[in-house]
């Protein structure tokens, strides 16, 4: 699952998870994300951190204190250096933009996820 308002950061996010042979759900934070992830139970989520509002702090911190939503991993990705913070928030992964593929699927791994064969 693909959170994200900017357009250019979920096409990207798309084409990755593509490349893996996988589907991606992209959604925004205006969409009930709480709700699709309880239903979807994705093997992941992705999903950016915007330097405007706190939005995606708070969205994250309702997906770790969701009983059913916790064990979901989730990847930060962010212009801004907030790698401790996002982990302290409870975020699997985080990578700061512009994202390479071979970062995309190293975080993908260290989560625990089966990425293809890197480029």
């Amino acid at each position: 699952m693909v959170i994200g308002n900017d357009a250019h950061f979920c096409y990207l996010m798309q084409s990755y998870i593509r490349e893996n042979s996988r589907q991606a759900l992209i959604t925004s934070f205006m969409d009930d994300v709480l709700t699709l992830a309880r239903r979807e139970q994705p093997a992941a989520i992705i999903m950016e951190i915007d330097h405007s509002d706190n939005v995606g702090w708070h969205l994250l911190r309702e997906l770790k204190s969701d009983m059913t939503t916790s064990c979901i991993p989730v990847v930060l990705c962010s212009w801004l250096d907030e790698q401790k913070r996002g982990s302290e928030e409870g975020a699997a992964a985080y990578l700061r933009m512009p994202i390479l593929y071979k970062d995309f699927i190293t975080a993908l791994t260290d989560v625990g996820l089966n990425p293809c064969e890197q480029k």
